[in-house]
C-alpha cells in the first residue's frame, strides 16, 4: 500500500483546481485507516502562478470517521505531497509528513495529531538543523514520533560531499515548543582491566 502521494500545483493553470484523494491503513486502537483529501488551487495569474493547499485527514474507527485535522496554506514550491511517517510506540501519536520538494531538496512540515487531546500541531523543519553546519548539502529526514509527541529528525552524512561532512546525528522537534534540540549519543561504559 502506498504510504504517501504528491500534488504538483505547476499542472494548474489560473483558476484551476484539482482534488486528490488516499488512505493510509494504520491499525490501532485508535484509528484503522487514515482518509487524506487534499484540494489544490492556482489562485494566481499566468504571470503570477499561486499554489493554495488544503488538506483534510479524517481517521476511520469500527465503521466510525472522525475529522482529526484539517490545514489551509499557500506553497512557493509547486511540487508538494504527504507521507504517513506512523504511529509513537504506544499509538497515542500520529504522523505525518506534509511535504515540499524541489530540486534535490525537500522541505519537511511534520503535523503530530494527539489521539488523547483531540489536538494537532504543524511545524516547519527548513534548515533549521542544517544551516549552522558546513556546506555539505546535507539534509534532513523524518524518522518517527515518540511517546510524547516529538519528531524524531535525523541528518546523515552527505551523499554528495564524499569527504568532511560527516553524520550529524538525531534530533529532536518538540512539537509544542516549536524547539529542535540534537540527541545525545550515549556512551558506552569502557570495559575494567582486571
Amino acid at each position: 500500500m502506498m504510504k504517501s502521494m504528491e500534488f504538483d500545483c505547476a499542472e494548474l493553470g489560473p483558476g484551476a483546481s484539482q482534488s486528490y484523494e488516499q488512505t493510509f491503513q494504520v491499525r490501532n486502537k485508535f484509528v484503522t485507516s487514515l482518509a487524506v483529501a487534499v484540494e489544490t488551487s492556482n489562485p494566481g495569474t499566468a504571470d503570477a502562478p499561486r499554489c493554495h493547499i488544503s488538506l483534510t485527514v479524517t481517521g476511520k474507527l469500527a465503521g466510525k470517521s472522525n475529522l482529526l485535522l484539517h490545514h489551509e496554506e499557500d506553497r512557493v514550491v509547486s511540487l508538494n505531497g504527504i507521507a504517513f511517517d506512523g504511529t509513537s510506540p504506544d499509538g497515542s501519536k500520529l504522523l505525518l509528513d506534509f511535504y515540499s520538494a524541489k530540486g534535490d531538496r525537500t522541505e519537511h512540515r511534520p503535523v503530530v495529531y494527539d489521539f488523547a487531546t483531540a489536538s494537532w500541531q504543524i511545524r516547519d523543519v527548513g534548515s533549521r538543523i542544517t544551516r549552522d553546519f558546513p556546506n555539505c548539502d546535507y539534509f534532513t529526514m523524518i524518522q518517527g514520533v515518540n511517546n510524547d509527541g516529538d519528531v524524531v529528525l535525523y541528518v546523515p552524512k552527505s551523499i554528495l560531499q564524499p569527504k568532511g561532512c560527516p553524520d550529524q546525528g538525531e534530533w529532536l522537534l518538540n512539537m509544542r515548543m516549536d524547539e529542535i534540540k540534537r540527541v545525545e549519543k550515549a556512551i558506552a561504559p569502557k570495559a575494567q582491566s582486571e
